[in-house]
């Protein structure tokens, strides 16, 4: 196991000999990091761990693992996951276990790495891009740990996502637990702001006595309790401006003893971040880069005898010492009398691909692709493998990542084989195996679209679908002849269709998105129809930094113009917040790619100059805020409330944040402990985006038809678990996503409520477009309106799932997902006297329940509505909504009751909607998983 056992500790009993010598070395290929930020670089190079006579190493370069013999060097065998490796495996009782980006844990043979069992942490193949990969929403990126059979990990890193962590049988893959409840946690964060967060798992899980720890990305860890999954100590970001990161371990045993105590150890060299003024550091230096082996501490610093480069990582077993280079090279080390003869050398295959003078002399189907895209940089899809070379020409001859689809039964082992032997698989071309086109890329990703030669013609649905990948502005879809006819029929919005020279038909995206609108930074308020809550990430990378009070962004055409600080440069201070200004940035909106110099020559022409001598102001701010440092409470208008109908000034929790917000018409964005937006259409209350800390600047932007948050973090080292910049995009209402509405006093609502929805568990509010706002109960999500609600037993058993895991039905998924046990009546009051339709939500949340296995009889004001009722007979199983309508329902002294009698087993009721007669009752949704946007 990764630092040699549960602990991390990073110590073994065996020891090393005393006279070391390089028995063989492999050259492997250096691996890029995800992130800059030295607190997230979990993946900065190869962490191997042995088992027996095999070693295994896990590779985000290539999508691999690999193992090799231990005496030799030799390859034994390699497997493929659908995206990056970044985490050490875990091996034990003849298996071997390993997640990766794709969100899959995996479970192969140590002997062989034949498959056994795998896992996909979230039922819903939905990709985004990540660090400048396809992957999933929801990564293996809590790296797996294992003890006594059972393996724990964690999937997603978003908390307005989805956080899933996970207790499976190692044998089996069976899963012992599962908590999907840490993504909404509201609570206190930097200058005592309040706000949802979540756990951000990014890191090596590790055990802790009866602790399961989850290190949160550059925040502090998490604990759960082993046997439960329950969480037991988790803070939000409010520890001030001490820096965390990704690695924690425990002392070995005789430290804790020493220290009496038990604790996480943490590396200075990890923890640390510059706070404008110094750098700010927690823990000990050295901690990870050091190993005890047999009662001797060697030190990463220090290399062995035959090793060069600077040491990443180094480990014993197997009688030997195995040392990992920044550089890419992996050492075996054994006893010096043991070795006889020169050490065997493994190099890495030199074949390159073509250089595009070579490829110029070769037309061919690649040459007439990327003549007819237009396009050498930037994402794209090609749907089909081609022929033998083709995959090859388009990433050799171009600076392109290409993601390739393969139909199910294509030998995709084969294809990544080829690739990567030509040093292109993983950075430069991937490979997906896929049931169909509907694959869950994201839209907006792609330079370009092409169908390789072979590949099936679309139909008009599928066409439509691969329209949606393209970049606005510009992006192309480009197949054979007969596509031309297909795309007539398709209803494709500003669509360009033409035969190109070269007998392709080329389908253009044209302009913007229908509804979006550029932003010139001139705090006018540019009403980009399409960013509308709810909102799921599309990208996000840490690429691109700004400091913290560099100039409001451009957002033009697709392209974020983005001037920084030189705040590094101490000749540039006045005091301590006035700087000057660096040349401009220009990066693409929809991936977050930063462009190079010589793209988008008109915007550069228009944008390019800047004052990059003169100091600047300290703060960027609109005219409407008057005090640069404390703003005042947001004015936003007039709204309906949603609970009375009655019309008051728009009101809104906004916490801490010195940008003080903006009204860009549609959305109003503020940094409210978090970056935050309440969307005015539909009243949303303030929804949180948590994990990064935004700008002082107001830096959240609705334009070209997404959210853009960019990276404003420089200078600050508050423990934020996510320091860098991402992008939103619109998602159906069945997405899952919560607010905090803010608080209504009781006596304000008293006899007036004529339109409540109660979501009984929910982690807190949520306002639908056709008016309901369901509040959560009990309240936890922060401010919220005081409703009168009773429950008899008092403090009946709620739950909480994941929407994700809702698998059709009728009714809202995340109303159905949570819930509570055991509830014999609920009594709303203050409503306003009438006749209501009541809608009672339902879902089954035990897998395992026959449907005679629960069943009750139901009362709406003392009228018995439904005899004898199973939820799972009427919904046809487990996890599936259903809803359930009572009309002419008369309230006549304003108080509602709904009882539920138990004839087997434990009632559920999952939510209640109570609407007043002459307002609209909106149809119900059929939950369903669209792939790319649920």
């Amino acid at each position: 196991m990764w630092r040699a056992d549960a602990g991390r500790t990073a110590t073994v009993t065996e020891a090393l000999p005393e006279k070391l010598r390089v028995l063989w070395m492999r050259e492997l290929a250096p691996l890029q990091p995800a992130y800059r930020e030295v607190r997230l670089q979990f993946d900065r190079g190869y962490e191997p761990v042995v088992l027996g006579k095999l070693l295994f190493v896990a590779s985000s370069r290539d999508d691999s693992v690999t193992a090799y013999s231990t005496d030799t060097g030799a390859e034994i065998w390699k497997v493929y996951a659908d995206g990056p490796v970044r985490f050490a495996p875990v091996a034990g009782e003849g298996r071997v276990i390993f997640g990766s980006d794709d969100g899959v844990l995996r479970c192969v043979t140590a002997a062989t790495g034949k498959l056994l069992w795998e896992k996909r942490a979230v039922p819903v193949d939905r990709q985004l891009l990540g660090n400048g990969r396809m992957i999933s929403v929801w990564p293996i990126r809590g790296g797996p740990v294992l003890r006594d059979g059972r393996v724990y990990f964690a999937a997603g890193v978003w908390p307005l996502e989805g956080i899933f962590i996970y207790c499976l049988e190692a044998a089996t893959g069976r899963v012992v637990w599962l908590n999907d409840r840490t993504g909404y946690l509201y609570g206190v964060h930097p200058h005592q702001a309040e706000a949802f967060g979540g756990v951000a798992p990014q890191g090596y899980l590790l055990i802790d006595g009866a602790d399961l720890v989850v290190p949160c990305s550059s925040a502090y860890p998490a604990r759960f309790d082993l046997a439960t999954g329950a969480l037991k100590e988790f803070a939000l970001p409010a520890a001030g401006r001490l820096p965390g990161g990704w690695f924690a371990a425990t002392p070995e045993e005789k430290e804790a003893q020493r220290l009496q105590r038990r604790g996480l150890l943490f590396d200075s060299g990890v923890n640390v971040k510059r706070h404008e003024d110094k750098l700010r550091a927690e823990g000990v230096a050295g901690v990870r880069r050091s190993l005890r082996a047999g009662g001797r501490e060697w030190s990463f610093e220090q290399l062995p005898p035959g090793v060069s480069g600077t040491v990443h990582s180094m480990i014993a077993a197997d009688g030997k010492g195995f040392v990992v280079t920044e550089e890419g090279r992996l050492y075996a080390l054994a006893a010096a009398e043991l070795v006889t003869g020169d050490a065997k050398i493994w190099e890495r295959p030199r074949t390159m691909p073509q250089t595009k003078d070579e490829a110029a002399t070769k037309p061919d189907a690649a040459a007439k692709v990327l003549a007819a895209a237009g396009a050498e940089r930037g994402y794209a899809v090609v749907v089909g493998l081609g022929e033998p070379g083709f995959l090859e020409a388009l990433a050799g001859r171009s600076h392109l990542k290409v993601l390739a689809l393969a139909a199910d039964g294509s030998d995709v082992t084969a294809v990544r084989e080829r690739l990567a032997a030509a040093r292109l698989y993983g950075d430069s071309v991937a490979v997906r195996q896929v049931a169909s086109v509907a694959a869950g890329l994201p839209p907006y990703c792609a330079s370009f679209v092409a169908l390789a030669p072979g590949a099936a013609l679309p139909g008009p649905v599928e066409l439509k679908r691969m329209y949606e990948w393209l970049r606005p502005y510009g992006g192309r879809l480009i197949g054979p002849a007969g596509l031309f006819e297909i795309a007539a029929t398709a209803g494709l919005t500003s669509a360009r269709v033409k035969q190109h020279a070269n007998g392709l038909t080329v389908i253009t995206r044209e302009g913007a998105l229908v509804g979006s609108a550029n932003y010139q930074g001139d705090w006018v308020a540019g009403n980009d129809a399409l960013v509308k809550a709810p909102l799921g990430v599309l990208w996000f990378d840490d690429t691109l930094g700004h400091f913290k009070r560099s100039p409001q962004p451009k957002f033009v055409d697709g392209v974020m113009i983005s001037t920084d600080k030189d705040w590094l440069d101490a000749t540039n201070r006045k005091g301590k917040v006035d700087y000057r200004l660096q040349p401009s940035v220009f990066s693409d909106v929809y991936t977050g790619r930063v462009l190079d110099p010589y793209e988008v020559p008109e915007l550069r022409q228009q944008f390019s100059k800047v004052d990059v001598t003169t100091i600047q102001p300290g703060q960027y701010r609109p005219p409407t805020q008057k005090d640069a440092w404390k703003p005042a409470p947001p004015v936003a208008g007039v709204r309906t409330n949603p609970l009375t109908g009655e019309k008051e000034p728009r009101a809104f929790p906004k916490s801490y944040g010195c940008d003080g917000g903006f009204d860009y018409g549609m959305l109003y964005t503020m940094r409210s402990g978090t970056a935050a937006f309440y969307d005015k259409r539909v009243d949303s209350g303030t929804i949180h985006i948590s994990g990064p800390r935004s700008g002082c600047t107001s830096s959240i932007v609705p334009a070209n038809g997404v959210l853009n948050v960019p990276y404003f973090y420089e200078g600050c080292s508050c423990s934020y678990p996510l320091p860098m910049a991402l992008a939103l995009v619109s998602l159906p209402p069945t997405f899952e996503q919560w607010a905090a509405w803010g608080k209504v006093p009781a006596t304000t609502l008293a006899g007036k409520i004529e339109r409540l929805g109660i979501n009984f568990g929910a982690p807190g509010d949520r306002r639908t477009d056709g008016g309901t706002l369901w509040i959560g109960y009990p309240a936890v999500g922060g401010p919220s309106p005081e409703i009168a609600v009773r429950t008899e037993p008092a403090a009946p058993e709620f739950f909480y799932r994941h929407s994700v895991w809702i698998e059709g039905g009728e009714g809202w998924p995340w109303v159905g997902a949570s819930g509570c046990r055991g509830l014999r009546t609920v009594t709303v009051s203050e409503l306003k006297p009438g006749t209501y339709t009541v809608r009672l939500v339902f879902s089954e949340p035990d897998t395992a329940m026959t449907p005679a296995g629960r069943r009750f009889d139901v009362r709406v004001q003392d009228r018995l509505v439904w005899e004898n009722y199973s939820i799972a007979a009427e919904a046809g199983g487990a996890m599936r909504v259903v809803t359930k309508t009572v009309p002419k329902v008369i309230v006549s002294d304003g108080t509602l009751t709904v009882t539920l009698a138990e004839l087997q087993g434990q009632t559920v009721l999952c939510g209640l909607e109570i609407i007043r007669d002459g307002l609209a009752v909106e149809k119900m949704p059929a939950p369903a998983r669209v792939p790319g946007r649920l």
